[in-house]
C-alpha cells in the first residue's frame, strides 16, 4: 500500500535506519540513558523517533498531564453560554482554561469544531497547540456522568455515594480513597478490590471489616496486618498465611485472643496513633518479596498479571502483551511509554486512553482510532492535534478535511515537527494543565514550589477558602474527643482545623456513622493530607539494584534499599512466607 504521509515516512526511516543501540544524554536531567536494540525494534514498528528524555522524565512529563491520584477540587465559572454558576473542577478560578458543566459539556448544545482554526507547519508546534486548547471548553473533571450522587469524583465508572475519591470502579460510599474496584462502605483507601468495610488500608483485595492492612488479601476482622493473606481475627502481625486468631505473630487461642482484644480500644485516638507507629516498624522488619509478577511470562517490572513481554512496566494487569515503559495499563498490546489505559493496542508517549488504536502523544482518548497529539477526543478516527471531538474523522485542529487533502496536511506537519525536532516528544510540562503539584508527577517526582518555578512548570498558588473562619464556629484538633464514644453529634456542624495545614474540613454523617460502627476515632487532618499519607505504603514504580537478604543473590526490587530491608529473591520469599 502507498505511504499516506511519503515526505514524512522518507524523513523518519533515514534517522531509524541509522539508528543503533547507544547510550544518551538525557536533555532534561542530563543523566544517560540506554537506547536497546529492543526499543529500536518498537520506534520502527511504532514509526516513531527515539526520545531525548530518559525513561524517568518520560514518565515525570506523562505524570504531569494526569489527575487520577489526588483528589484536589476548585471551584470555577462555568463557560456554557447563558450560565454563571461555579462548578467543581480540575482547574481554580485563575487557570485559563474555559470548563462547561458535565450536563452542558456531554449535550449536542456546542460543537468543538467550531473551534477550528489553520495551523501554519512552520510555527512551533507546541506553542500553538497550547493557544489553541485554551479557547476549547474543557470536561471540568474526568468523572463519569452515570455516576451518582458522587460530585467530588474524579475519573472512575459507575460510582454511587462517592466523595473526595479518584477513580472508584463499580463502588460505593467510598469516602477518601484512590482507585477502588467493586467495593463499597470503606474510608481512607488507596488500592482497594472486592473489599467492604475498610479504613485506613493500602493494596487490598477480597477483605471484609479491616483496619489498616497493606499488602493483603482475604483477610476478615484484622487490624495491622503487612502482606497477610487468608487471615481472620489477626492483630499486629506480617507475612501471616491462612491463620486465624494471631496476635503480634504469636499464635493464641480464640479465647486468648478475645481478652487481648478487649484490651485494646482503637476508637481512642491516643491508641490509634501509637499501634500505628508501632506497626510502622512492624512492617520495617517484615519480609519483603522483591517484585510482585504472578502467571507471566518475560516480564521486567512489578506489579504484573497474567501478561508476558514486559519491559519496566508496573502495575500490569489482564493479558498485557510486549509493552516497555508502561504505568497502570489492563489488557494493552504493542504499548510504549504509557500512563493509565484500558484494552487498546498500539501506543505511544500517551495518558488515560480506552479501547483505542494506534494512539501516539495523546491524553484522555476514549474508542478511537488513529489519533496523534490530541486530548479529549472519543470515538473518532485519523485526528491530528485535536481536543474536545466527538465522532470526527480527517480534522486537524479541530478543522475538517478531505481524506486526500488531511493526509496531505499531516504529512507536511509531521515533516516540518521531525525536522525542529518536535515529533517523538509528549506535551512539555511547562503546557500542562494542571499544576505540578496537583498532578500525579508530584506523588511520583516530589519538587518544591521554588523548583517547579524554576524549570518554568505549572505552579499554582494557594486559593483562599470562600470561608470566613471568623464568622463560622470552629473547633482545633486538640479539643476533638480522644475516643469516639465521646463525640456528640453536633461535630457535623462545626468545622474541624486540621491540625497539620491549619485548613477547616467537615466530618460528614456517613464518616461519623462508619467510625462508630467500626469503633474508630475521629480525625484531626485534613482528608487530602491522609490520602497522601497514604501513597508512602504504595509500590514504587521504580527498580532498585540489590542482593537478596537470605541468599545473597542480585536481584532487582521495588523496595528501596536505602530505606528497606529484609528484601529476599521469589525463592527465598516462597520457602519462608508462601
Amino acid at each position: 500500500m502507498p505511504s499516506k504521509t511519503p515526505k514524512f515516512d522518507q524523513a523518519l526511516k533515514e534517522i531509524l535506519d541509522n539508528l543503533k543501540p547507544q547510550i544518551r544524554k538525557c536533555q532534561q536531567c542530563g543523566k544517560e540513558f540506554k537506547i536497546t536494540a529492543e526499543d529500536i525494534e518498537f520506534y520502527k514498528k511504532l514509526q516513531v523517533p527515539p526520545p531525548t528524555l530518559c525513561p524517568d522524565c518520560r514518565e515525570q512529563r506523562r505524570a504531569g498531564h494526569r489527575i487520577s491520584y489526588l483528589p484536589i477540587f476548585y471551584k470555577k465559572s462555568c463557560s456554557a453560554p447563558g450560565h454563571t454558576e461555579k462548578i467543581i473542577s480540575f482547574y481554580p478560578e485563575s487557570n485559563p482554561i474555559k470548563v462547561y458543566d458535565d450536563k452542558y459539556y456531554f449535550s449536542d448544545q456546542w460543537e468543538a469544531t467550531e473551534f477550528g482554526v489553520d495551523y501554519d507547519p512552520e510555527k512551533d508546534f507546541f506553542e500553538e497547540y497550547n493557544k489553541f486548547v485554551l479557547r476549547i471548553p474543557h470536561q471540568s473533571l474526568f468523572k463519569d456522568p452515570k455516576s451518582t450522587n458522587s460530585e467530588y469524583v474524579v475519573s472512575g465508572l459507575n460510582s454511587v455515594n462517592c466523595y473526595y475519591a479518584t477513580v472508584p470502579l463499580r463502588s460505593e460510599n467510598i469516602y477518601y480513597a484512590f482507585l477502588t474496584t467493586d467495593s463499597k462502605d470503606s474510608v481512607q483507601i488507596c488500592d482497594l478490590q472486592d473489599s467492604e468495610l475498610c479504613f485506613d488500608s493500602v493494596s487490598v483485595k477480597k477483605s471484609y471489616k479491616c483496619i489498616s492492612i497493606i499488602e493483603s488479601s482475604g483477610c476478615v476482622d484484622s487490624a495491622f496486618l503487612y502482606d497477610c493473606r487468608n487471615c481472620q481475627n489477626c492483630f499486629m502481625s506480617a507475612n501471616l498465611r491462612n491463620k486465624s486468631y494471631v496476635f503480634r505473630n504469636k499464635q493464641l487461642s480464640k479465647e486468648e485472643y478475645q481478652e487481648k482484644m478487649k484490651e485494646i480500644n482503637l476508637g481512642k485516638r491516643s491508641v490509634y496513633e501509637k499501634l500505628k507507629r508501632e506497626f510502622d516498624e512492624l512492617t520495617k522488619e517484615a519480609i519483603k518479596k522483591n517484585v510482585k509478577i504472578v502467571r507471566s511470562e518475560n516480564c521486567v517490572g512489578d506489579d504484573i498479571f497474567n501478561s508476558k513481554n514486559l519491559f519496566l512496566c508496573f502495575t500490569a494487569k489482564l493479558e498485557c502483551e510486549n509493552d516497555r515503559y508502561c504505568i497502570s495499563i489492563t489488557n494493552v498490546k504493542d504499548g510504549m511509554d504509557l500512563f493509565g489505559g484500558v484494552s487498546s493496542s498500539s501506543l505511544y508517549e500517551s495518558v488515560g486512553f480506552f479501547n483505542s488504536n494506534n494512539i501516539k502523544f495523546s491524553s484522555q482518548i476514549r474508542q478511537s482510532v488513529n489519533i496523534e497529539y490530541s486530548s479529549e477526543c472519543n470515538n473518532c478516527e485519523n485526528c491530528f492535534a485535536c481536543f474536545g471531538l466527538k465522532n470526527k474523522k480527517y480534522h486537524i485542529f479541530n478543522k475538517p478535511y478531505s481524506e486526500e487533502e488531511y493526509w496531505q496536511k499531516v504529512d507536511e506537519i509531521k515533516t516540518k515537527m521531525l525536522e525542529r525536532g518536535e515529533y517523538g516528544e509528549f506535551f512539555p510540562l511547562k503546557n500542562s494543565p494542571f499544576a505540578y503539584q496537583d498532578s500525579n508527577a508530584q506523588i511520583e517526582f516530589p519538587l518544591t514550589e521554588e523548583e517547579i518555578k524554576a524549570k518554568g512548570w505549572h505552579w499554582q498558588d494557594e486559593v483562599k477558602s470562600e470561608i470566613d473562619l471568623s464568622k463560622v464556629k470552629t473547633i482545633e484538633a486538640k479539643d476533638v474527643p480522644d475516643d469516639i464514644k465521646d463525640v456528640p453529634d453536633d461535630i457535623l456542624k462545626t468545622p474541624v482545623i486540621c491540625e497539620r495545614t491549619k485548613k477547616p474540613f467537615k466530618i460528614t454523617s456517613f464518616e461519623l456513622e462508619f467510625y462508630r460502627k467500626m469503633n474508630l476515632p475521629l480525625p484531626t487532618i485534613h482528608p487530602l493530607e491522609r490520602i497522601k499519607d497514604l501513597f508512602k505504603y504504595r509500590r514504587s514504580y521504580h527498580l532498585y539494584q540489590t542482593t537478596c537478604a537470605k541468599c545473597g543473590k542480585e536481584i532487582q526490587t521495588v523496595h528501596n534499599p536505602k530505606t528497606t530491608k529484609n528484601v529476599y529473591c521469589e525463592e527465598c520469599y516462597n520457602r519462608k512466607v508462601a
